[in-house]
């Protein structure tokens, strides 16, 4: 999270999604039952006044800028992020590398 907070700095965040990481399949096969009971930590998604970022185990996949807030959208069905970036070209994000839950996507639909 310190590394999204450099890349942020003085930025008003608007949107905040922390999304628990999941137990990945040979993560759970090498350490069985033992697995559960290990942090593994949480993915962000984050809109600020200017930038999108999107971090999956603690590596910043997407760091964008964009133009309009108003002009973002999201596919919740496809986890599709449309926005235009600053040369007004229309840019997607596809937000799959996260678990969204549903308290994600509706809390996502009430914000664009």
């Amino acid at each position: 999270m310190n590394t999204i907070f450099k890349h942020i700095k003085g930025e008003d965040i608007l949107v905040k999604v922390k999304a628990k990481r999941d137990t990945g399949f040979w993560q759970y096969q090498l350490l069985g039952i033992l697995s559960l009971f290990i942090e593994n930590g949480n993915d962000y998604f984050i809109i600020t006044d200017k930038r999108i970022i999107l971090s999956v185990k603690d590596e910043i996949k997407v760091n964008a800028v964009y133009n309009d807030f108003s002009k973002i959208n999201i596919n919740t069905k496809s986890d599709i992020l449309s926005f235009q970036d600053q040369n007004n070209k229309v840019k997607k994000i596809s937000l799959a590398a996260i678990k969204l839950e549903y308290d994600d996507y509706q809390y996502l639909k009430s914000k664009f």
